[in-house]
């Protein structure tokens, strides 16, 4: 073999697998030096001083050609508006059937008190005024004096009251309307003005977390048309849960306002939405995960797609954030269990006090006796009136389980299966995006860049999977579909 030869066999080969040109370059002798690009052996876990956020900030709108962002709202408000309406009809056609249950009924009302509009009231919306509802009615018209009413929290009956005196004082004071009617229109106008405006926010979360219009518009159709959609029209609290939970996880999400100005709005939608639901507590995760973005990743000054990292900062900076995300912590805790405390004390001290069973009506204790319910005041049978106050109220634990059966396996009984089987398709959408998440998180440069897109996927998949294991092994199964 010659010295031609000997050259052209040292030449990588020109084709496919040919290295790229600007990998290698010709030394003095015309041998190529082929130069690879060094290997990213950072690990998931290495702390860089800098992270660059990857993601766009802007939304996909491919999907939609030339769709302008008002005709994508119209079209969205009229899905919405037009499943209300497909809800409302099916309660219609299927409210005459009332299958026997144990479910508390609420107090009769005297048919000589209702008028031809009650009657027209009660009968379109009577599909909308059982199970849980009649809770929530019976607070609104008379406040909490059963105990068992004490399982469902006071911020959506008394919004419903609030509303109704607005607007139905002169019908009811003039015999137009009864309490109990202008209450059920209350709620429903409520929970209608609350489930658009939660389409509408949810529409927003979904583009800041995915930064895809279409993955918007699916959310908002699967959260208007899904099986459990009944309890948005219901009144049940749950389209006033929405709304404060997913404002809450906006103005988290935003990064047009301040951190601390959106910290402290996100804190009075997520107190508002635990003083709805007992679940809002758990929104405190998302005030944690947020804080603890920004605590860890600052925003450059000089470049906002880039973010610092607190661990490469003096010992003194890291201790003053370290403390302000400590404080920041004790705040949320405080106030967003604030309204609940207060109204956890003040039931405690009505319910305990024995001079408060002289202020229940004498219709609503022949009720109680023929239904064996506690009333305010009935100390010898309430035995939760020694136990503190605390993040819960004081009641709730032992109204939950002596009423509903809520305890760690409490639920699994042979007659719940069919219950379990009506939650099994969304334990398995949980289960399917758990899955998902976890693959998109792990695939992320590490794990500081996936905080840097403000989590991803993970906080609310980690929310998802909470309430399905507690719904799973805890409370009621089929509660699940919807919470």
């Amino acid at each position: 073999m010659n010295a031609a030869e000997n050259e052209a066999c040292l030449r990588p080969p020109i084709g496919e697998d040919a290295p790229a040109a600007n990998n290698s370059k010709i030394t003095s002798n015309g041998i190529d030096d082929i130069k690879l690009e060094k290997p990213d052996d950072t690990s998931y876990f290495s702390i860089p001083s800098v992270i660059t956020c990857e993601k766009p900030t802007e939304c996909d709108k491919s999907d939609f050609f030339d769709t302008s962002p008002s005709q994508i709202k119209d079209f969205l408000l009229a899905q919405v508006l037009g499943i209300r309406i497909f809800v409302f009809v099916l309660q219609l056609l299927f409210n005459s059937w009332d299958f026997s249950t144990d479910a508390f009924k609420g107090v009769p009302i005297d048919e000589d008190e209702l008028s031809c509009v009650d009657h027209f009231v009660h009968r379109i919306f009577a599909g909308f005024k059982r199970w849980d509802a009649v809770h929530m009615l019976h607070i609104a018209q008379h406040e909490y004096v059963f105990e068992n009413s004490l399982a469902f929290f006071p911020f959506y009956p008394m919004t419903i009251r609030i509303f109704s005196m607005a607007w139905a004082t002169p019908f009811v004071h003039f015999g137009i309307l009864h309490v109990s009617s202008a209450l059920l229109i209350s709620a429903l106008a409520i929970n209608l003005g609350c489930f658009i405006a939660a389409a509408a926010v949810l529409y927003r979360i979904v583009q800041l977390v995915s930064h895809s219009v279409k993955q918007a518009v699916i959310a908002v159709l699967v959260f208007s048309a899904n099986p459990a959609s009944i309890f948005f029209s219901a009144a049940y609290s749950e389209s006033l849960y929405c709304l404060l939970t997913f404002a809450g996880i906006w103005l988290l999400l935003e990064d047009k306002q301040p951190f601390f100005f959106r910290y402290l709005g996100s804190l009075l939608c997520f107190g508002l939405a635990y003083a709805t639901r007992s679940n809002g507590l758990i929104n405190l995760g998302y005030v944690g995960f947020f804080c603890l973005c920004e605590f860890i990743l600052s925003v450059d000054p000089e470049n906002p797609k880039k973010r610092l990292v607190i661990f490469r900062k003096p010992v003194s900076v890291i201790i003053t954030r370290t403390m302000v995300f400590a404080m920041r912590m004790i705040l949320a805790v405080l106030s967003v269990s604030l309204p609940i405390f207060v109204h956890g004390r003040r039931q405690q001290i009505a319910f305990c006090s024995q001079v408060s069973a002289n202020s229940v009506p004498a219709t609503m204790q022949r009720f109680a006796a023929e239904h064996e319910l506690t009333t305010v005041g009935r100390t010898d049978l309430i035995d939760w009136c020694n136990v503190t106050s605390s993040i819960f109220p004081p009641f709730y634990a032992s109204i939950q389980a002596k009423y509903w059966h809520v305890s760690l396996f409490g639920y699994w009984q042979l007659r719940k299966i069919p219950c379990f089987l009506m939650a099994a398709p969304a334990f398995y959408l949980v289960a399917f995006g758990a899955r998902q998440t976890w693959q998109r998180a792990w695939s992320k440069r590490s794990l500081l860049h996936l905080l840097a897109e403000k989590g991803d996927h993970v906080p609310y998949t980690l929310h998802a999977t909470f309430m399905a294991l507690a719904a799973l092994f805890v409370y009621n199964a089929e509660a699940s579909s919807y919470t």
